[in-house]
């Protein structure tokens, strides 16, 4: 099923509000873009698109043509989605954003299952933090999210996906830990490796030491790193501790390189969590959300 080439020209320019990326996003060049979105100005008989200082912005009338495309291409995937389903042709289109402990550690498994269920299919996996993940949701730049925390967000909806447990951990040889337990107040004088501003799990560690009476900002933080990857990879050659993911660190626990540090009073566990905008799904995204919430506990078990 084709559909005017311009207006997705359009709908990609104001995805993206740059000329320049939405010819590289459609595999054009500028001008090109530039001639698609002159051919709909002089058909709708107004400017779509302008420009304020460097920044390039949608106009009253270029707003409401978006808000009916983005209607258009929902109704057009989900169209699509259901007469190839029928003839037995699978090419419906999933994007999902998913923040890079679960998308590392945690959801390859499930969506491998899914891919062999549902082949020849348009799906495609960005590894964002959880922040960014939200943004792109609110732009409509991605169908789904699943991410390691929730927000206040009413134009989002969240459903919990799958419980985690978010432990401090440390090298085997640390010679700092050679106590079976600690208090809270111990961890001021723990030299810690943290995530980055904007990681869910970050926020939901702050949070949770808040509560119990922690000053965060006082926590002896021994460098920041971008992934938690790199977090244990550091913590092999380190005496400082990181608080992980248990899914993130099974591999070092049975390979006795990393272990974990018992903290009395300290319990954090929260939910991995499926995200999308409210007013539902249609098409493969939905497909994929009944997919998860069928076969998770047999996936997970």
């Amino acid at each position: 099923m084709e559909f005017d080439y311009r207006l997705k020209v359009f709908y990609v320019a104001a995805n993206t509000l740059n000329f320049t990326k939405a010819a590289t996003e459609l595999f054009i060049s500028q001008p090109a873009v530039s001639k698609n979105i002159q051919e709909i100005e002089n058909t709708v008989g107004t400017p779509l698109f302008e420009r304020l200082g460097n920044r390039l912005i949608l106009t009253k009338a270029g707003s409401i043509l978006y808000h009916h495309t983005q209607l258009i291409f929902e109704q057009y995937n989900q169209a699509s989605y259901e007469i190839n389903k029928i003839i037995g042709k699978g090419n419906g289109s999933l994007f999902i954003g998913i923040s890079t402990t679960i998308s590392q550690y945690v959801i390859p498994k499930i969506l491998a299952q899914f891919v062999a269920s549902c082949p020849q299919n348009d799906i495609k996996v960005y590894e964002y933090n959880s922040k960014r993940v939200e943004e792109l949701l609110l732009r409509k730049e991605i169908h789904l999210g699943i991410t390691e925390g929730l927000t206040d967000n009413r134009s989002l909806k969240f459903t919990p996906f799958l419980k985690d447990e978010i432990v401090l951990v440390t090298n085997t040889q640390n010679p700092l830990f050679n106590k079976e337990e600690f208090s809270l107040k111990d961890l001021y004088y723990i030299p810690l490796v943290i995530r980055e501003t904007g990681s869910g799990t970050r926020d939901i560690i702050e949070e949770r030491l808040r509560q119990k009476g922690i000053a965060t900002h006082k926590l002896r933080i021994e460098i920041t790193l971008s992934s938690t990857e790199s977090i244990k990879e550091y913590l092999k050659y380190s005496k400082a501790a990181a608080f992980v993911s248990i899914h993130a660190i099974s591999n070092e626990l049975n390979t006795n390189q990393l272990r974990i540090i018992e903290l009395t009073d300290l319990n954090i566990e929260r939910n991995f969590y499926i995200t999308h905008l409210h007013g539902g799904l249609t098409g493969l995204p939905e497909t994929f959300l009944k997919y998860i919430q069928k076969h998770k506990n047999h996936i997970y078990s």
